[in-house]
Parts: structure tokens; sequence; C-alpha cells
């Protein structure tokens, strides 16, 4: 394409500037690269690995993973321990960049770790959050909101099988709330029957089989159509408000969220809650327009993108919303630079 030169304008453009320019990020943040990887990995690592087992696959971390609980996962996984670096990837379920970003939560926690994990699956960054902060000497807890409920079930045992204490709440959105309000006791994760969002409802859920792990909580209107163009039957879901889920006396270190599609959504409508609370937050992405609109949302809040590693798409055959085209979701690590005690002002 032949470049054409443009005319420049005859108007004086310093009459038309603004006199002040706004300014995106806030000049703090580090970026954390490729190379800040395995010194942040390695932290996360177990003093000893545990034994292996034939029912779990046991990582680097010492999390051990129930393999029934991973039908998308090579089935050799079973009875194996793996004591590598997941770089690029743990090559079952994640990248690299999602463990870095535990490790950098737990790594400049100050006393306390508090995780909340929305979309959690079987809630395997809640539990390995409250395990490996607990090593470390922390006071850890976290919540895991989950809306499948042979999904949240395994988070339960998921839980139990690394040695959280844990409790499955269930309700209403307003009992969900209630409940959330109440004391924590001896429980170090709570997990939440519901769907993550930016306020109190309901919300419609498709009925998933046990190895799609891409369910959303939005239908194109009046069909029973998911963002990938998927006829799935849905049903009714009751929600957690991320301010019932942020609130608390200590800081939020970690908010994961995964929620296939909808992230900009939920975020952008609930900034105010997640940067009063929240130190960093790790957004699973799911297209180039999600991604953007995170970026000039928090950018403008004088948040700091310290990962941003786009999602890959592959842009075959037709899908109703570019999240559908997705097969490998991208990550952001948010850090909100006036929840840190060294931040000016």
């Amino acid at each position: 394409m032949r470049l054409l030169r443009r005319r420049e304008p005859s108007v004086d453009a310093h009459a038309l500037a603004p006199s002040v320019v706004p300014s995106l990020g806030n000049g703090w943040t580090r970026p954390i690269t490729s190379d800040d990887y395995r010194e942040l990995l390695e932290f996360l690592r177990a003093p000893q690995t545990p034994s292996a087992d034939p029912d779990f696959y046991v990582g680097w971390d010492g999390i051990r993973t129930r393999v029934a609980m991973l039908p998308f996962a090579p089935t050799d996984l079973a009875g194996s321990v793996s004591t590598d670096l997941p770089i690029p990837d743990d090559g079952y379920r994640s990248e690299a960049e999602e463990y870095v970003a535990l490790a950098q939560a737990i790594s400049t926690a100050d006393g306390t770790f508090r995780i909340v994990e929305i979309g959690a699956g079987w809630a395997p960054w809640a539990v390995a959050g409250v395990v490996i902060a607990r090593r470390q000497g922390l006071r850890a807890s976290g919540i895991a909101v989950e809306c499948d409920e042979t999904r949240s079930s395994w988070a339960l045992q998921h839980a139990a099988d690394n040695g959280v204490t844990a409790e499955l709440i269930t309700g209403t959105t307003d009992e969900i709330a209630e409940r959330l309000a109440q004391p924590w006791g001896d429980i170090e994760l709570r997990i939440i029957r519901a769907a993550g969002w930016h306020q109190r409802t309901t919300l419609q859920f498709p009925e998933l089989d046990e190895g799609d792990m891409g369910g959303a909580v939005w239908t194109l209107p009046g069909t029973d159509v998911d963002y990938r163009g998927a006829h799935l039957t849905h049903h009714a879901v009751p929600t957690a408000a991320l301010a019932d889920l942020l609130a608390g006396d200590d800081v939020l270190d970690l908010l994961h969220v995964d929620v296939q599609g909808v992230e900009s959504e939920l975020l952008i409508t609930a900034a105010d809650a997640i940067q009063a609370h929240t130190r960093l937050m790790a957004v699973g992405t799911t297209d180039r327009g999600n991604e953007g609109r995170l970026q000039e949302f928090f950018l403008k809040r004088g948040w700091g993108l310290a990962i941003d590693e786009p999602c890959t798409t592959h842009f075959t055959m037709t899908h109703p919303t570019l999240a559908g085209f997705t097969v490998q979701d991208g990550l952001q690590l948010w850090e909100n630079p006036f929840l840190r005690k060294d931040f000016p002002g």
C-alpha cells in the first residue's frame, strides 16, 4: 500500500492543544518481564515435593490436584510429580504469567494474604494462594466464586486435598451477601456457588459437561446461544457482588478473574470497589476489545500494567462475538499503586 503524506493543517495547532495532556498509568509500576519469571516462580516452589499418588498430579509448588477434575488434561498426569517450573506453561492448564501473578502477590504481601478468585472452577489459584502464603508465614484466606455445581464441589474437594479448611456457601444473592459479612472462624477458604458480578442480581449460566471450561454468564438476547455460538441450555444463578466479596479490614492482595468474555463489563462497572480494596488484579482476557477497554480505563485511573500478554485468536469459521475466536486467553496483571505503602502521597 502506497503511503501518502498528509497535508498539515494551516491553523495554529498550539491554539487548539489542551493546556494539560492527560496521562495514562502512574510512572511507578515496574513491568514484570520474562527475565523476572524464574526468580518469582522459584518463590512458589515447595521446600519438599510431596510423594506421588496414583490419583493426583503434584506440581513443583507442592499443590496436589485430582486428575479426575481435569478431563481436558492428558491422562498420564495421574500419579506424576513435576519439579519443572511452568515455563512457558505447565503443560495442561496455565501459562507462566498466571503463576507469576500469584508469586508477585504473595511475595509482596505484608503479614496477611487475601485472594479472591472469580470464575474459579475447582479453585486452583485460591487454594494455591492460601497454601503457599501460609507456608511463607502469612495469615492467609481466600474466596473462590464458581456458579457451576460440579466445579464448586470440586473446589471443596481440592481444598481438602491440600489441607485447606473450607466451606461451601449457597443461597440467594442476598443470603450469600449476608453470609459473607459473618465472621470466618477457623475457615481459610469460602467457596461461593454463584456468579461473580458487579451487583446483586440473577444471571443465566449454561449447562456444561465436565470438560467444558469456557462457560460464561451471558447469552445472546432472546436465544440459547452463548458467546462462542454454542447452543446450550441455561439456568438462573445468583450473583455474588464484587463489593461484598472485596469488603474486609485487610487489603485484598490478588483479585483473579476468569469470566470468559465479560471481564471489562464486570471490572469497569465495579472499579470503585476494586480500587478501594485491591492491590493486584490478574485478568484472563478473551479478546482484543476487552484488552483495550481495560487498558484505556485502568491506565486512566492511575493503575500500572505489570504484565500484558495478549490472547491468541484464530479467525476461522464464524462466531457471534470476538471472544468466540479466542483459542488461548491472555493475561493482564494490574497494580493499584494507591495501596502501596511506599507510593508518594
